[in-house]
């Protein structure tokens, strides 16, 4: 069985808008969450707890993009 190294998508999302200057550090929106999410779950102390910070950050990403789409 391969072990695929979790992603976050939400995270270098946002770097990468950092980098190209199309936000700024006080941005505060869905992404940023979405990006603070993901830095808790490699953070995370426990697999679980890691687990539940991703399901959120997808959580908010899909939120953001549902209200958008309306």
């Amino acid at each position: 069985m391969t072990h695929m190294a979790p992603s976050y998508p939400a995270l270098e999302a946002w770097r990468a808008e950092l980098a190209a200057g199309k936000r700024d550090r006080y941005t505060f929106d869905p992404l940023w969450r979405a990006a603070c999410e993901e830095m808790n779950a490699i953070e995370a102390p426990t697999p679980m707890i890691a687990a539940t910070c991703q399901r959120e950050a997808a959580r908010i990403i899909k939120a953001a993009a549902l209200k958008a789409a309306s």
